[in-house]
């Protein structure tokens, strides 16, 4: 049974550190693209850097956004699909930032984020997605409705702490990291997998069709769930356990080198 749909990741996936997409992953997504299969960008960035990416590369599948909270056609920029976090747990956890003097970024909508305290992570965060920060006095007063994603931005030891802190709270919220200075929290139903499902029934496309390539413990859910999980070559041994294939680091064209294995 052939692919039809692939779902990659952009920051350590598609992307190299510089952030650029090499030629060889551009022609592989043109043939994919060009056969019908459809390709997805499954982020937990914002939406118009994710939106740039599909439209620079030619995409047909929907963008995931924030770990899988929303989903959104590029084409159109309609929501298709969105899960938030309840406005009670998100102050909770505005609460223990501020005991415990943690910087938090708050996303209301998929154009920007929030901060009362801005550090350099959270400066690095808006660089990667090209928006400037909007930094408040009070976050509370920005929680006016259920946020879609929240996002503790500290030192990678820190966040480390952190992710197994929050691994242990059942509140419905799921932790993970993206990259080893942001610990992302989202719906526990609104995983990059949860994403997948989604889109892969609107679609009728089965489960063994899908492939899901990525590269942090973000992509995990979607790679563990998918068909064909491919995890980077410069992915730690946590999400190279989790896939059926290693295929190489983002520097060596790794997507495209799973493309031309898996797609005949």
């Amino acid at each position: 049974m052939g692919i039809k749909l692939i779902a990659i990741d952009i920051d350590g996936t598609l992307i190299t550190p510089d952030k650029r997409v090499t030629p060889r992953v551009r022609e592989a997504l043109r043939y994919v693209e060009g056969r019908g299969i459809m390709v997805s960008l499954v982020t937990g960035r914002l939406y118009p850097t994710c939106k740039k990416y599909a439209v620079e590369l030619g995409l047909s599948g929907p963008c995931v956004i924030y770990q899988g909270a929303m989903i959104i056609d590029h084409r159109t920029d309609k929501v298709l699909y969105e899960l938030r976090i309840p406005k009670d747990k998100a102050i909770d956890i505005l609460r223990y930032s501020r005991e415990h003097n943690l910087a938090l970024n708050v996303y209301i909508d998929q154009f920007t984020f929030y901060t009362e305290r801005p550090n350099q992570y959270s400066i690095l965060d808006a660089q990667l997605n090209e928006v400037e920060i909007q930094i408040v006095k009070n976050l509370e007063e920005i929680l006016i409705c259920d946020p879609l994603k929240l996002m503790f931005v500290e030192d990678p030891k820190i966040i480390s702490r952190l992710e197994e802190i929050f691994s242990r709270r059942d509140e419905g919220l799921i932790a993970l990291t993206s990259l080893p200075q942001f610990l992302e929290i989202v719906n526990k139903r609104a995983t990059k997998a949860d994403a997948l499902k989604w889109i892969a029934e609107r679609f009728n496309i089965k489960r063994e069709e899908v492939m899901a390539i990525g590269d942090s413990h973000n992509d995990i859910p979607m790679i563990e769930w998918a068909g064909i999980g491919v995890a980077m070559g410069n992915a730690d041994e946590k999400v190279k356990q989790s896939a059926d294939f290693i295929t190489l680091p983002n520097t060596e064209d790794g997507v495209a080198y799973a493309i031309e294995l898996f797609v005949k």
